[in-house]
């Protein structure tokens, strides 16, 4: 069975080298790409692989929460659809690191093969603005940042709703936590409804947590998504008001990654996670023993 691993990194080059080089097995392909704001130097990481094919895709300018992350998740899976057979895409970002060998990432999906991992998450109450209204200024002008013109954009979705312009016309919207392992079944209905996402998508907000279950028509789906959820150990923290964020882990969250069914976990800052680090990297060396 064949894996295409998408990185999306942005800056923490030596934090990268780690996930490629764990990544690094016959079975798997490695898709990288380097968002075009990003100022690191990432070219050590060409030099990590001796097993896997490494694919750096071309650079884009990627936004956080604008339609630009839809655009990279989708070029990532386009890139490793045309280039090889996989049976199964796994979602990562370059603060990644998994927490189990490669012999039992194998394993586990041969076990599991045909479900996709996936965590479905509560609609919050701010989410239908997201997609119903068009963001003009998400992209260009505000990303994260809470300034003057994430207020004008909230403005003129406000406008927009008084005017009657709700692009989902009312239907459900499912959230999901954008990292994901899916199946080759559902990455071809992705491709092939490609450029439409991409239309769909345009001028939205943290719409990457949309898309994908929304752009899957075939009604054999929801009886493959996965009772374990996406497989990955994300613990969110928030650090102010508007600032919700992945924690760093420690080797204090050791316990909670050797559970079985976590086999990714973010994130992972140089020096705060050396040594959970080295504490996976030792049990999968005592396992290949």
């Amino acid at each position: 069975m064949k894996h295409a691993f998408l990185i999306i990194a942005h800056d923490r080059p030596r934090e990268l080298e780690r996930l490629v080089r764990a990544l690094d097995d016959d079975s798997h392909d490695i898709y990288v790409h380097i968002d075009k704001n990003s100022q690191h130097d990432f070219s050590s990481v060409h030099d990590m692989t001796h097993h896997s094919r490494l694919i750096f895709i071309p650079r884009m300018r990627v936004v956080w929460g604008g339609s630009s992350q839809v655009d990279v998740e989708l070029a990532l899976l386009h890139a490793a659809f045309s280039t090889g057979e996989y049976r199964y895409y796994h979602l990562l970002s370059g603060v990644d690191y998994p927490t189990k060998d490669n012999d039992y990432i194998h394993q586990y999906f041969e076990r599991y093969n045909g479900l996709n991992f996936i965590t479905r998450v509560p609609e919050i109450s701010r989410q239908r603005m997201r997609y119903d209204q068009y963001h003009f200024l998400q992209n260009a002008l505000v990303g994260k940042k809470r300034n003057i013109w994430k207020y004008i954009d909230f403005g003129l979705c406000e406008a927009q709703k008084a005017l009657g312009i709700h692009r989902h016309h009312g239907e459900p919207l499912v959230r999901y936590i954008n990292w994901v392992s899916i199946t080759d079944d559902v990455v071809t209905e992705l491709i092939h409804n490609e450029r439409s996402i991409r239309k769909r998508y345009r001028w939205t907000y943290c719409c990457d947590e949309i898309f994908l279950l929304e752009s899957i028509h075939n009604p054999h789906f929801a009886q493959t998504i996965a009772p374990q959820g996406n497989l990955r150990y994300i613990e969110w923290v928030d650090f102010s008001q508007h600032d919700s964020s992945p924690r760093v882990l420690t080797i204090d969250d050791l316990p909670r990654l050797e559970q079985p069914d976590i086999l990714f976990a973010r994130k992972f800052n140089l020096p705060q996670s050396e040594s959970l680090y080295a504490a996976l990297d030792n049990q999968a060396q005592r396992i290949r023993r």
